[in-house]
């Protein structure tokens, strides 16, 4: 592969084990209720931010920029949230987080088109399979330090100071980060594409349907994966740093998250040919239901068959986002596919925010039973699917 490819592969190795190792301490610094509301803004933030610096970087011609000020943007944040929990300020940290989503946004769109860029039709399969790679190899490893970390020094809530300190090491992962940003560049022959397309929205009629049912999914099936952990371990959904009794101790947090983006990572790399073997539509419509179901069993579950539960559905968590963008290639027309794909970044970053406030806020104050809202949605989304494929099927003659 070509070095920029080659480097972008270990940034994204190095961004993963940073945010990673963060990610798994949130819970113990941060209350539930604000965790839902920071996980749905930011991941929102970052898809709307896509859809904006795609077409700048379209225009353009240029790429390795976006990816270096994305990047730069991720190197300051993570570290910087040493100091909200340092301070015992929750508004700081969710600030970090939103600035490092908003790094994410500013790099998402740029960093595939680069990989296009630089690697021809023919193995830009192999170049995307190996980026992911190496983003699991990233997050595993991260969240593997982290657990490491916290049992070494026995780190628990109530450890401010030390847990400060721990994130503030990050400054060592990412100064690796700046550091491959360096040799990121755009391929010689990469040239503005001219214009830009008009409107923001798809104008083909077929798309507005699937848009609206994978919306309606999106608000169980894009529920942030911190907020099941915090169920799974027991995390009490008031202010972090009191232990309650039964919760899970710190080293077990971060070690199960690790679990979680393995299992995820393996399920991951088997969607792709189930999808191509039943087809789009009966992925998604097996695929949202069994959500439905794990879900509504995290709502009642206690005990090991909450922790059953909770891994089944890290397992298929994520699994249809493949199927939802092979679903509008196959609907829309060639000169509003990429139009089509931003629709559904907004799409998805409105369901990402309506889920996880809901369902961040409820723990908080209903308790396991909110998992019924997302449920709601993904019934309701395959509801929309059984009548978006009725209105495809051919009229008998």
């Amino acid at each position: 592969m070509p070095s920029t490819v080659r480097r972008l592969a270990w940034l994204h190795a190095a961004n993963d084990f940073s945010l990673d190792f963060l990610s798994p301490l949130l819970p113990a610094v941060v209350p539930v209720a604000w965790l839902g509301l920071m996980e749905g803004v930011a991941d929102a933030l970052a898809q709307l931010l896509k859809l904006v610096t795609g077409r700048a970087s379209d225009a353009s011609g240029h790429r390795a920029g976006w990816v270096r000020a994305g990047y730069g943007t991720n190197a300051l944040a993570r570290p910087l949230a040493a100091v909200g929990v340092a301070l015992a300020w929750p508004a700081a940290i969710v600030a970090c987080r939103l600035l490092d989503r908003f790094g994410k946004g500013l790099r998402g769109s740029a960093s595939d088109a680069l990989v296009a860029d630089w690697v021809d039709a023919g193995g830009r399969a192999r170049a995307y399979a190996h980026l992911r790679t190496m983003d699991h190899i990233g997050a595993t490893a991260g969240a593997a330090a982290a657990a490491a970390v916290c049992w070494a020094l026995a780190l628990d809530t109530a450890q401010r100071g030390a847990l400060s300190w721990t994130i503030a090491a990050l400054l060592l992962p990412t100064a690796l980060m700046l550091w491959w940003c360096r040799g990121l560049k755009d391929h010689p022959q990469a040239a503005p594409r001219g214009a830009v397309t008009a409107g923001w929205w798809p104008s083909d009629r077929r798309l507005r349907l699937p848009l609206i049912t994978i919306g309606c999914a999106g608000v169980g099936a894009k529920i942030a994966p911190l907020l099941v952990l915090v169920q799974l371990a027991g995390i009490p959904g008031s202010a972090a740093g009191e232990r309650a009794p039964g919760a899970w101790p710190l080293w077990a947090v971060c070690l199960a998250w690790g679990g979680l983006s393995l299992v995820q990572a393996a399920a991951a790399s088997l969607a792709g040919a189930v999808t191509e073997r039943l087809g789009a539509r009966l992925f998604l419509f097996a695929g949202w239901l069994a959500s439905a179901a794990l879900l509504a069993a995290l709502s009642v579950a206690g005990g090991g068959w909450l922790i059953a539960a909770g891994a089944a559905w890290a397992a298929i968590a994520g699994v249809s986002e493949g199927a939802e963008k092979t679903w509008l290639a196959e609907l829309a027309p060639q000169q509003e596919r990429a139009l089509a794909f931003g629709a559904l970044g907004v799409v998805t970053a409105a369901a990402m925010l309506l889920g996880n406030s809901a369902v961040g806020y409820g723990l908080a104050a209903l308790g396991p039973r909110i998992f019924l809202l997302p449920v709601a949605g993904l019934l309701l989304a395959c509801m929309l699917l059984l009548v978006s494929a009725r209105r495809a099927a051919p009229s008998p003659e």
